[in-house]
This record gives C-alpha cells, sequence and structure tokens, in this order.
C-alpha cells in the first residue's frame, strides 16, 4: 500500500495536451497502479505526457516521475527522478472501472539516490537483505578469496557457508567514496570489506580498490578481489554509480514486466 507522509501530498501535474481522460481517468489509475509496486512513499509527483488519442489506443508515450523516501520491496530510496516511456495499457478496461494492467514490458532510465539512512533502514529486512548475504556467500565459495579471508580473519570464517552462514547479517555503508560492506554476527562485525565501485557492462557492479579491513585497524589491499563482478540482473543497465556527500546516486535503466 501506498502511505503519504501526513506533512506531505501527493500530487499529479496535469499533462497540458490533455483533457478530461488525462486529467481525471488515467492519473487515477496510474496512482492505484502505483499502490501495487511501493510499500511506502513521502511525496509523489508524477507527469503523464499523452494525448487522449494515444491513450485511447491504450499507449501512454512518457510519464515523468519524482518521489522522495520510496520503499521498494523494504528498499527505502531517498529520492527519484525517472522517466518511462512507450507504456501499453488496458485502457478498455480502465475506462469501465478495472484497475490498470501492463502490456507488455516498457524501459524506465533516470536517476535513484541512498542516503546512509535509507542504507541502514534497507538493510534490515529487504531484497537488499538477501542480495547481501548473496554477495558473502559467493565470495566465499572462490577459492582466491577464501584463501585471503582464511589468511586475514581465520579458517573458521573463510569456511562459512549454510546453514551456518544464516547466522550473520550483513550490511552496508558510505565511508567516504567507498563501499563498506560488514558481515555482522551478534552485533559484531566478524569479515570487513571496503573500496571503490566501478560498473561494467551495465549490470556487474565492481570493487576497485578492494581491501580488507583488519580488527586492528590495518587495512589490507584485496590481489584475489581484482575480478570479481556482482551482477545485477539482464533487465538491468546500470550507467553509473556515483558516491560523494554522504550520498549514492545511480544512473539507470531498467525493463519493467507486466
Amino acid at each position: 500500500m501506498i502511505r503519504a507522509d501526513p506533512v506531505k501530498q501527493i500530487s499529479m501535474i496535469q499533462s497540458p495536451s490533455g483533457s478530461r481522460l488525462i486529467s481525471r481517468v488515467l492519473p487515477m489509475a496510474v496512482k492505484l497502479w502505483l499502490h501495487t509496486q511501493l510499500d511506502a512513499i513521502g511525496a509523489l509527483d508524477f507527469e503523464i505526457q499523452a494525448t487522449d488519442r494515444q491513450v485511447l489506443s491504450g499507449t501512454i508515450p512518457r510519464i515523468v516521475l519524482s518521489a522522495q523516501q520510496a520503499v521498494y520491496q523494504g528498499v527505502r530510496i531517498t529520492d527519484v527522478a525517472l522517466q518511462a516511456s512507450g507504456i501499453q495499457i488496458n485502457i478498455g478496461q480502465v475506462l469501465r472501472g478495472s484497475p490498470l494492467r501492463l502490456q507488455q514490458a516498457f524501459p524506465v532510465e533516470g536517476q535513484v539516490a541512498f542516503d546512509q539512512e535509507s542504507l541502514r533502514v534497507s538493510c534490515k529486512e529487504s531484497v537488499l537483505t538477501q542480495g547481501l548475504m548473496d554477495f558473502w556467500r559467493t565470495l566465499l565459495t572462490k577459492k582466491e578469496i577464501a584463501t585471503e579471508v582464511a589468511t586475514y580473519y581465520g579458517p573458521d570464517i573463510a569456511a562459512l557457508q549454510d546453514p551456518k552462514l544464516a547466522e550473520y547479517q550483513s550490511r552496508i555503508e558510505i565511508v567516504g567514496s567507498d563501499l563498506g560492506l560488514y558481515l555482522v554476527r551478534q552485533e559484531q562485525s566478524e569479515l570487513i570489506l571496503r573500496g571503490s565501485v566501478d560498473v561494467k557492462q551495465g549490470n556487474i557492479l565492481r570493487l576497485i580498490t578492494a581491501q580488507w579491513c583488519l580488527p586492528s585497524g590495518v587495512q589490507i589491499q584485496s590481489q584475489a578481489l581484482g575480478n570479481f563482478g556482482w551482477h545485477l540482473g539482464e533487465h538491468t543497465n546500470l550507467r553509473s554509480l556515483t558516491i560523494q556527500n554522504n550520498q549514492i546516486t545511480c544512473q539507470c535503466r531498467i525493463m519493467v514486466q507486466p
């Protein structure tokens, strides 16, 4: 369910080229569709750029959307600025009062940003939580990486696999211009990795200048992580990822599936 912050309002910007169909029926249908996609939201503005003729044919050429404090599958996003194009919908059913349905996949591109607090909350229970644990699970199955972990943290940590690994949690933090990745048990960090992030082929994240951060405070460059990439999925196209001003900003393009 979409929830508005009590101080803010969800608003819809009417398209200057449309008329009654755009200003009444379609914005409400889009809003109701967003109800099914988001867990929560603090503020939302969107503009539907289409004529009545286009909408009556089931086509929305373009929607421009901005939002703050959106929550998607448990992941809190500080700021969102996106545009979608080539959207095909079931307009006949919408006009008869049925929910809006997508008829085919369409591209969405733009910018999303995460601050430190958003990352902290998202690491507790979300799709990011599982993704981070999968990251560590994959790392520790790589022989060269497990060897480094055994050298710097001990063989017990290096040999972690399910079900023992399920006793751990993971979190991610912004550390200067780097990402810090933590494997935590009972509030104590047992494995810490830090590095800057590079994007390869649009859907692979690489930790470059990756360093193991030891309990003593010493940071040691990882030799084994030089070619390790984190695959984000075939429908993701990450144009860039920057870390500055205590915020992660991603320029991306994804395909939204019906």
